[in-house]
């Protein structure tokens, strides 16, 4: 997995709910827990854009709901900063259910998906309609 060249604050924690951006039959996600956080004593584990999270479906098809799924974050609202000096938010935060190979479980992306999330994940990156 590749290293992102941008700067991305981690600004959401566990208990975030967010919009599933696929067509898996998941509408919303509530965060769980983040793989491959180490944190210290007490501290809520934060992810950020293109991190994998364990996210609990709260809403969508039936045979969706109440399922844990892994979930890789595409969008955030809180501005990450890149190298050559611009900045980057979107008006929602959102995820794409992958699975234990980080490719996506649904065969399509709705809206936009960060440059650096496609970079990571070449397979989001073929599927979504537009990289910003």
């Amino acid at each position: 997995m590749k290293g992102l060249g941008s700067t991305v604050p981690r600004a959401l924690s566990t208990g975030t709910r967010m919009i599933c951006a696929d067509n898996t039959g998941a509408r919303q996600v509530q965060v769980v827990s983040v793989l491959g956080y180490h944190g210290v004593r007490r501290r809520q584990p934060k992810l950020g854009l293109g991190d994998i999270a364990i996210a609990s479906v709260k809403k969508g098809t039936p045979d969706m709901r109440r399922k844990l799924v892994r979930a890789v974050v595409i969008r955030q609202k809180k501005e990450i900063r890149r190298p050559n000096g611009m900045r980057l938010s979107f008006e929602d935060n959102a995820v794409v259910i992958v699975d234990d190979r980080n490719e996506p479980r649904g065969t399509e992306i709705k809206g936009p998906i960060a440059r650096e999330v496609a970079v990571r994940y070449p397979r989001l990156g073929s599927m979504a309609t537009t990289i910003v």
